[in-house]
């Protein structure tokens, strides 16, 4: 054999190929096949050689390298062990070798290569293969450097911008993620013993490939940013677990600090942005690594021994420690010009304060859970950590406050942009410390030092940010007309700051901001005010935001210190003081001399207008203390009267003398004032009003200083209301101070500050006036008489003797307030229009007010004419003719004043119909107002007026003509559904700068819609009804071709020419002209419109706008047909053809309906009856939807879910429609029959005689009714007369078995919709006439009979025709034996005629036989294949038909109940219901239940609506199964019963931890919701959908069994309580001596879903059936004992858990939690109920139950917290579910109290048993920080469930208060229970909270009110007394 040696020498001499080393050819030869011989080993060594040459090209070794490890096998026991160890050597080798190249640079930088190894991804690939194969490895230290080239290599890529098509590159960086990744997993202290200066160097190349990543969108930047979060995650874990941290802190700080600072800001900058979804797990990883490199546990102590720099000792605490460092690096940080890294030191406080609290959890959490909150020292622990976090606060902070200091004495304009960046950044990182400050609560007011050094030091940061931004602002100044944008950018973020900083030291101590509000106020104006100057600005958006937060967070602020009144009139002394000119401007810091006036205005405008600052104003105001509204009117008068010698100060003889006519509206200082006045604090002034609160205790005291601010304003405001002629004058020279000039009085229609003025005074009058106002209707009533005559409204108190004099009762004008002989508010109005100047901006407001004044005006003059005119009506007053007159004269004087000012206010309203061509020019529509007064311009004015208009209604609706109701009611209309859909584009693009209170004309239209008021007037439902009409007409124009077609919309639709010619298939029509946007727009419209009639709540049917309405509808689906069927129109949507036509059906029904309870008039019924009951209606009504439904393959090119829905839906309507008109007619019919039985038996012969002549009323409309009845009947008898089939061949022959395939189910779907919704018509007008009538007399009852006998022959073959039909769906007709389950043996083949199978002879047949019983072991001969793919979703139509055909065999037995009358009265009159017959509709249906209780997975969704439509069969067969026609055996009855039982139980097993009791499902889903969230998953739509329905399943099944049990004889309820019996005590179905409750599983016990079943059946029959019945008496005690069983197999800790599941995952067992928790209510009732007597022992059982579900609960406390749950067999994760763990512990209560409250005897004899109930239970109150407990990785309660949970034990306590006799002696031990679980000597020492303590205290003193005098003494000495 030749020797190594040799085979190299031989190698070495062989002829090498070009381009490559001397043995290439050879080892090119080498096959690594991996087998375990010797020539394995050999190729091995030939492998080692060859790396290990120095001949061979690196690259040549590399893909050597590569060749054999792509050969190694994936099992690593493969071959022998020899030859295993032999590989990994070898893999070993390998190893090393790769990680020596990769480190080539260093290692061989004498050798020239031409690539480096390390950017090779096969490198990376071989040395993860190594370490896959071999875990342990070696790995060399060096390897950091290659990852250092490896990040410096993918930030070049970055930079360069070659990612998207460098797929090398992204090779790379996926093999370099794999490899490390799988290295640190193997080996997670791979580099711990790596060098700082080694590990820095990598890290800072990691962190800056980091930074451009995450601001990178490119294809492999998700890889890198993986590959940077893998490797800064071990150096974190290198920074956490490294033997000594203080020798790498230095290094640590020097060289990463900073580029992580960098990192750090840009991550948080990204944090809550949608476009970076990965920033979040880069930062958790950043944060991490700081606070390991900086904040390391054994760095924090030193932290907190270093004092602040303020103090003497300083230097001595710094000296000696290394954390001085980090301190001093700032000053570096300074002079690197990198301003960004100011900021990223705010977020290292951060940092340091998250590590210390977490650090300080951790240390207490060691020791015991009860040490979270108390130690030896008691509460004083919390107090020095947050002394000793605000010292290391001060640490952090000073180094920022120096700097600013530094910059506050420095000129602005010389820093330059990169100086003015370093400042926003450092004020940056302050407002990131204070916002730490506050979230952390670092800073107690209480708990500050004796000389109070903390807020000292907080009080000097603010005087720096003041200082500073004071020189930022004279800069902006300065520089805002520079062409510098970089300047213009930055200064508004740097007040951003400054605002920030504001608002956060507001919520730390608002007394660091001083006394003096009022310079606060200003700076925000001044600032607002150079904002809006720059409002181009994109940053200057940002700042408003701020600015608008910060005013309310000031109101707020002081609202909360009960000094709300200051911070608001400290704002108006702002606003007044606030000028640009004058005297009275402002001088000082934030002078606003260079801005111009109007910027000024503008920014106030802006700012007192915000929702914001008046939302801030209104809550605070509501909020304030009672006692306090007085003195706020008072500083409110006290405040405007300075606002008026404010107004007086100025001359503006002098600016009309200066300026001119023209500029006077801009320029003049009084104009400015005015404005100012009017239109911002005026609104102030309003709504301070308008917001306080006015009660009884409080009411005298507030309207006096009502009254007193009223005598402020009299003395200007009686001159424009008083009774002189126009003294306008005298109203300007009392503004003004002096007494105008005959220029000023000649211009003044040219100056608009005076109706700036009048906006002041009408709005202030308007709010004090409805404030006095309710002031008098809760004060004393002597005071409120008196106020009454003040306000010249006496009809507020106005009551008895008083009401006999109209003089008494006379009211005074609506400026009586002001001037008792005033003016009317109509002849005001009238002579300030003449005077107002329309194109002035205070035009709108001031009308506006007008309005509002003129509706406050008719609300009293309402009440006035109500008066009066009970006075003219009531003989009582017994008033003369001259009292009579004057009154009538009053009377008519007052609804003439109401019909003036009504004309006045619809005269705006004639603006909105005509377009606006008025004073205010052309509105928009889709325009907003949020509301304000002082946003009030031209463009809102409509709105606005609009709003006032419809939210008053009730006021000025009977004042109006009937043109101005039209006018009305038709722009109500067309702004509710035509103007919608501009409206919602516009919220949607403005998104959330939109406003919460703006409204539009479509909002406020459509809220006036959706008020039921307008439903109860019949006046405004006329007009409401006619403008319904118009409107509907015009939204027809996308249907109709021509101006003919509009106009033949007026008369009847000619249905029969349509029925024609779709019998010929002759559909003859053109497409419509108009184009595809006005048919989707009018399309839309019409929708709305009909969507609207579907859900009116009320409609006058007597209208001829009703007999319109359903005119138009019928022409609307005449034209609709002919679209769908005739032609293909291209601008209209099938589908949304057919949504509109199922829009009419709804809407046709719910307008008949309307119109049956409204008692229609003989006219009107019969012009219904003549559109709607005649044959060509019922017809059309039939056959549009045959032929909707047929012809649906040939409208819609696929027939999706969708479309299947909506065909669903139409045959639903349409069968709706069938049962409304049987309903409504048979109801008319059977009304005017009993009024004519009532009129000959009981009226006198006079009585007859007059009322003759409504005998022909009467007949005509019983006709009419009867008529349309037997119409309807007869059409559908002649559709059920065969089954329609798919063949047209003329006359053939169908083999019976072949039948189901040769069904047209689509036609047969809507004949049995219909004749289901006939039928079902019938009964609703039966059980109308029994619920109106319940006691009926025998002429009642044979009326009843008379009328439906009318009808047998058509209900007897609907039966034969439902039971043939189901017959051909699932029997088994190849079987003889099948004929048991149906009356008659139908043929074998069928013959077929004109597409339908002639049946008529077999129905002939079925309808003479009688009923008989029902076989259920013959169900093996039904075709289970049909019901089974039914449940799986298939054949929809097929589940629609059979959900029909069980509806209408649901209504035939309905029908029979109702007519089950007594003999003597059955034998007046035929029976309509002969027989009925259950073989096959039974077998159906208990089959079905059997499907469904054996189903292995979730139920598909279309199957719930046929399985609804056998629920409904089985529910009314249960209310009848007593009919002995049914013949219902007892044997039957307990299948059924069974049948029942497991279909619930499968529900239950599908609900998991959602199944409860009946008593959760009424009217909450909460419990719902929050397992859907706890679950761990995110469910769809479609799962949420299928648990509602699952649960609306279990419901129907529960109804269904209730049904069967309600009426049940004692024979049945015995053998329904045997099948609850076995189900409770687990017999299996198959076999006995199998039982399904199961114990021993580690996860607790299991139940099968029948014992579940039987716990919820058992609580339904308890509701159900009274227990006194004899029946109960013997099995109480084993049912009983049943349930304790379940609870002792199930009870463990897992009840508390929810399985972590996927959505549609199978379960096997229901859940456990679950079944505990029926179990525990169950028992509860029956404990609860004296009729039930159970066991002592069960007694003693009950005290129990708590202590065994509840004793382990500690254990959960201590073990799990909130998380994953790991199974030990199957690693199955749970997820602890809260609001279980609330429901069992208020269960657990339930049951006590109850067991207190029935059993004290037996409680006498267990005190024992119940003292340690309670003690478990409340061992659970004890108190735990929530956040604390959650870190330390505990459970508990959060406030909300602990204080649940304690209303629920505080019964527990006041229950034992009742039971003294058994108790008394005993509650001292429950008390002294108590007493040491709230001093701490509980379990977990914690004791209990002041709010449980508070929930639980009446409890306790209940046990205080029966304990002895002994018992305290002796519990003093039990407690450890002296």
């Amino acid at each position: 054999m030749e020797t190594a040696a040799a085979r190299k020498r031989r190698r070495s001499h062989s002829p090498p190929c070009e381009g490559e080393g001397p043995s290439e050819v050879k080892l090119g030869r080498l096959r690594f096949d991996g087998d375990g011989g010797a020539k394995g080993a050999w190729e091995h060594l030939d492998l080692v050689l060859s790396l290990q040459s120095k001949e061979l090209s690196l690259e040549r070794k590399i893909e050597l390298a590569v060749e054999f490890l792509t050969t190694l096998p994936n099992d690593s026991s493969h071959g022998h062990k020899a030859h295993s160890i032999q590989l990994l050597r070898l893999v070993s080798f390998i190893g090393n070798w790769v990680q020596s190249i990769l480190n080539f640079p260093d290692n061989s930088k004498k050798m020239l290569q031409t690539f480096d190894p390390a950017l090779d991804s096969r490198c990376w690939a071989i040395l993860r293969v190594c370490v896959e194969k071999k875990p342990s490895i070696p790995i060399s230290l060096n390897l950091l450097k290659s990852l250092s080239r490896i990040a410096s290599h993918g930030l070049g890529r970055v930079e360069s911008n070659r990612s998207r098509a460098d797929n090398e590159s992204i090779e790379l960086f996926e093999q370099v993620f794999d490899c490390m990744s799988l290295l640190f997993s193997s080996n997670t202290r791979a580099f711990f013993s790596a060098g700082v200066d080694l590990w820095a160097s990598c890290a800072i190349e990691v962190i800056n490939l980091a930074q451009k990543v995450s601001a990178n969108e490119d294809d492999f930047c998700p890889v890198l940013q993986k590959l940077a979060n893998c490797l800064l995650g071990q150096f974190s874990s290198f920074l956490r677990f490294y033997a000594n941290p203080k020798n790498i802190f230095h290094a640590f700080v020097d060289k990463v600090l900073g580029p992580l600072l960098e990192l750090l800001v840009l991550l948080n900058s990204q944090a809550n942005s949608s476009k970076h979804k990965h920033s979040g797990t880069m930062l958790k990883v950043v944060e991490d690594v700081l606070s390991n490199g900086l904040f390391h546990p054994q760095h924090l102590s030193g932290y907190f021994g270093l004092s602040s720099l303020n103090k003497s000792s300083s230097a001595k605490d710094i000296k000696g420690s290394y954390h001085r460092h980090l301190f001093q690096r700032f000053k570096g940080i300074k002079t690197e010009n990198k301003a960004v890294l100011l900021a990223g030191f705010g977020y290292l406080l951060q940092l340091f304060v998250r590590r210390a609290r977490n650090q300080r959890t951790v240390a207490l959490s060691g020791t015991t859970l009860g040490r979270l909150h108390k130690s030896n020292e008691g509460s004083e622990e919390p107090q020095q950590h947050r002394e000793s976090l605000f010292e290391v606060f001060i640490k952090f902070m000073e180094p920022m406050v120096l700097e600013c200091k530094s910059y506050s004495q420095k000129d602005f304009s010389r820093l330059g942009v990169t100086r003015l960046v370093e400042v926003h950044w450092m004020l940056k990182s302050i407002n990131v410390m204070l916002i730490t400050l506050i979230e952390e609560k670092i800073y107690v007011p209480t708990e500050d030092t004796l000389e109070g050094s903390y807020f000292n030091f907080l009080q000097d940061i603010y005087s720096v940010l003041i200082s500073i931004s004071e020189k930022m602002y004279k800069f902006w100044m300065s520089a805002v007309h520079l062409e510098d944008v970089s300047i213009k950018k930055i200064v508004p973020l740097m007040f951003s700051e400054i605002i920030s900083a504001v608002g956060s030291f507001l919520e730390i101590e608002y007394k660091v901001l001083g006394d003096d509000l009022m310079k606060l106020w200003l700076m925000i104006f001044a600032l607002s005010a150079i904002n809006t100057s720059s409002k181009d600005i994109k940053p200057c958006f940002l700042l408003a935001s701020k600015i608008s937060s910060l005013t309310a967070q000031v109101i707020c602020t002081f609202s909360e210190l009960r000094q709300v009144s200051r911070s608001i009139f400290r704002l108006c002394d702002a606003v007044r003081a606030f000028r640009v000119d004058g005297p009275d401007g402002v001088q000082g810091s934030f002078s606003v001399a260079s801005l111009s006036s109007q910027e000024c205005l503008e920014s106030l405008t802006t700012l007192l207008s915000s929702e914001t600052l008046m939302g801030a104003i209104r809550t605070s105001i509501k909020s304030m203390p009672q006692g306090q509204s007085s003195r706020c009117i008072e500083e409110l008068t006290s405040d405007l009267t300075e606002t008026l010698n404010w107004m007086a100060d100025c001359s503006l003889e002098d600016d009309l003398h200066k300026l001119g006519e023209p500029s006077i509206a801009r320029k003049s200082i009084f104009c400015h004032k005015a404005e100012l006045l009017g239109w911002h604090l005026s609104e102030v002034y309003a709504s301070v009003l308008d917001s306080i609160t006015v009660t009884a205790s409080n009411s005298t005291l507030v309207g006096k200083s009502v009254e007193t601010l009223v005598n402020a304003v009299r003395p200007n405001f009686s001159h424009l209301v008083g009774n002189e002629s126009k003294n306008l004058n005298g109203f300007i020279s009392s503004i003004m101070g002096k007494f105008t000039s005959k220029k000023l009085r000649a211009n003044r229609q040219k100056i608009p500050s005076f109706s700036w003025m009048f906006c002041l005074f009408f709005h202030l009058y308007i709010s004090c006036r409805s404030l006095y106002q309710q002031c008098i209707g809760l004060m004393p009533p002597d005071v409120a008489t008196d106020a009454t005559k003040l306000v010249g409204n006496p009809f507020i108190v106005c009551s008895g003797k008083e009401w006999t004099n109209p003089a008494n009762i006379l009211g005074k004008g609506y400026f009586a307030l002001i001037v008792e002989n005033s003016n009317s508010l109509l002849d005001v109005i009238e002579s300030l229009s003449e005077y107002l100047s329309r194109n002035c901006a205070s035009f709108a407001p001031i009308v506006y007010i007008f309005h509002v004044m003129a509706l406050q005006r008719l609300n009293d003059l309402n009440r006035q004419i109500k008066a009066l005119q009970f006075l003219l009506e009531d003989d009582a007053w017994q008033l003369d003719n001259k009292d009579i007159g004057s009154t009538q004269l009053l009377k008519e004087s007052c609804s003439l004043e109401a019909a003036k000012l009504m004309s006045f206010m619809m005269k705006y309203v004639k603006l909105l119909s005509s377009g606006g061509n008025g004073p205010f020019g052309s509105y928009e529509v889709s325009g907003s107002w949020d509301l304000s007064l002082c946003s009030l311009d031209e463009g809102s004015f409509p709105i606005a007026t609009w709003h006032l208009l419809c939210e008053n209604i009730d006021i000025w609706n009977s004042h109006a003509s009937k043109k101005d109701l039209k006018i009305f009611f038709s722009n109500l209309i067309r702004f509710s559904f035509t103007q919608k859909r501009p409206s919602m584009d516009k919220e949607e693009n403005n998104g959330t700068q939109s406003s919460y209170r703006e409204m539009t004309l479509h909002s406020i239209s459509v809220g006036v819609l959706c008020d039921t008021f307008i439903y109860d007037q019949k006046v405004i439902l006329k007009n409401l009804a006619s403008s319904f009409c118009h409107a509907l007409k015009k939204s027809l124009s996308f249907v109709t071709n021509s101006d003919e077609d509009n106009a033949l919309l007026d008369t009847s639709p000619d249905l029969m020419e349509t029925i024609s010619n779709l019998e010929n298939e002759k559909l003859i029509g053109t497409g419509s002209a108009a184009t595809h946007a006005h048919c989707i727009d009018k399309h839309w419209i019409c929708e709305e419109l009909l969507n609207f009639f579907s859900a009116v709540p009320g409609f006058d049917a007597n209208s001829k706008a009703f007999i319109r309405l359903i005119n138009y509808i019928l022409h609307l689906e005449r034209l609709l047909l002919l679209k769908l069927l005739g032609l293909r129109c291209e601008s209209c949507n099938p589908v949304k053809l057919l949504r509109l036509f199922i829009c009419c059906r709804r809407a046709l029904i719910n307008l008949i309906i309307k119109f049956g309870k409204e008692c229609p008039e003989a006219k009107q019924y019969l012009a219904f009856s003549e559109k709607n009951g005649n044959s060509y209606s019922l017809v059309w009504f039939l056959r549009s939807v045959k032929e909707i439904f047929g012809s649906s393959h040939k409208i819609f090119d696929e027939c999706t879910d969708e479309v299947n829905r909506l065909m669903f839906s139409l045959l639903d309507k349409t069968s709706e429609l069938f049962s409304t008109l049987a309903s409504v007619n048979s109801s008319v019919y059977l009304f005017h029959l009993k009024k004519q039985i009532e009129s000959s038996l009981d009226g006198s012969p006079i009585e007859r005689e007059t009322s003759g002549h409504n005998d022909q009323t009467f007949d005509i409309v019983e006709l009419s009714a009867l008529e349309c009845v037997k119409s309807m009947a007869e059409l559908l008898q002649k559709t059920a007369t065969g089954i329609p089939v798919t063949i047209k061949d003329g006359k053939c022959v169908i083999k019976l078995e072949d039948c189901r395939n040769a069904v047209c189910w689509k036609r047969l779907s809507c004949t049995m919709s219909c004749i289901g919704g006939f039928l079902q018509g019938l009964n609703l007008a039966l059980e109308s006439a029994f619920n109106d009538h319940p006691i009926a007399s025998s002429e009642d009852k044979k009326m009843l009979l008379q009328y439906c006998s009318r009808f047998s022959s058509c209900i007897a073959k609907f039966g034969a025709f439902v039971d043939i039909c189901v017959h051909v769906l699932f029997m088994d007709n190849k079987d003889s034996a099948s004929r048991g389950l149906v009356s008659v043996r139908l043929p074998q083949e069928l013959d077929c005629v004109n597409g339908f199978l002639n049946i008529e002879a077999v129905m002939d047949e079925l309808t003479k036989c009688e009923s008989r019983g029902v076989d259920l072991s013959k169900i093996q001969y039904m075709e289970n294949v049909l019901l089974e793919n039914l449940l799986k979703g298939e054949c929809p139509i097929i589940s629609f038909t059979l959900r029909e055909v069980y509806n209408i065999s649901a209504a035939i037995v309905k029908l029979h109940g109702y007519l089950s009358f007594p003999s003597d009265v059955s034998r007046q009159a035929c029976s309509p219901v002969k027989q009925l017959s259950l073989g096959t509709m039974l077998g159906t249906a208990f089959i079905t239940l059997q499907k469904v209780a054996d189903m292995s997975s979730w139920p598909h969704m279309s199957c719930l609506v046929w399985i609804d439509g056998v629920l409904r069969y089985l529910e009314v067969l249960g209310s009848a199964f007593t009919l002995p026609e049914l013949n219902i055996s007892i044997e039957l009855y307990t299948q059924i019963v069974n049948a029942l039982l497991r279909a619930i139980g499968k529900c239950i097993l599908l609900q998991r931890k959602n199944a409860t009791l009946p008593t959760h499902e009424i009217g909450s889903s909460t419990k719902t919701l929050q397992l859907q969230n706890a679950s761990g998953y995110a469910f769809t739509k479609d799962f949420i959908d299928m648990q509602n329905r699952l649960n609306s399943l279990k419901s129907r099944l529960r109804l269904v069994l209730g049904k069967f049990v309600n009426i049940a004889s004692n024979t049945h309820l015995n053998a329904a309580l045997q099948v609850i019996e076995r189900a409770l005590v687990g017999v299996n179905q198959c076999s006995h001596s199998i039982y399904e409750v199961y114990t021993g599983n580690p996860d607790g016990g299991t139940v099968s879903s029948d014992v579940a079943a039987g716990i919820d059946c058992l609580y339904l029959i308890l509701d159900f059936v009274p227990g006194n019945k004899r029946v109960f008496k013997r099995t109480v005690p084993v049912l009983v004992g049943a349930l304790f069983n379940i609870v002792l197999h199930l009870q463990s800790l897992h009840i508390f858990y929810t399985q972590k599941l996927p959505p549609h995952c199978s379960v096997f067992h229901p859940d456990a939690g679950a079944a505990v928790l029926m179990c525990v209510e169950v028992i509860t009732s029956f404990v609860g109920r004296h009729s039930f007597q159970i066991d002592a022992s069960h007694v003693s059982q009950c005290l129990h139950v708590p202590v065994t579900l509840f004793k382990g609960f500690r254990h959960l406390l201590s073990k799990y917290c909130n998380q994953s749950v790991g199974h030990h067999a199957d690693h199955v994760e749970y997820i602890l579910d809260r609001q279980f763990s609330v429901d069992i512990y208020a269960a657990c209560c339930k049951l006590l109290c109850t067991t207190l409250r029935h059993h004290q005897r037996e409680i006498g004899q267990c005190v024992a048993l119940l003292e340690d109930s309670v003690s478990i239970l409340l061992g659970c109150l004890e108190s735990t920080d929530s956040k604390m407990v959650n870190m330390a990785g505990y459970f508990a309660w959060n406030m909300e469930e602990a204080l649940k949970c304690a209303s629920f034990f505080r019964r527990i306590y006041e229950e034992m208060r009742q039971q003294r006799e058994t108790l008394g002696k005993h509650a001292m031990h429950f008390l002294a229970g108590y007493i040491s679980m709230f001093s701490g000597q509980g379990p977990f020492q914690t004791g209990i909270t002041r709010e449980i303590d508070e929930a639980l205290r009446p409890g306790v003193y209940s046990l205080i009110d029966i304990c002895e005098e002994s018992d305290f003494q002796q519990l003093h000495t039990y407690l450890g007394g002296p």
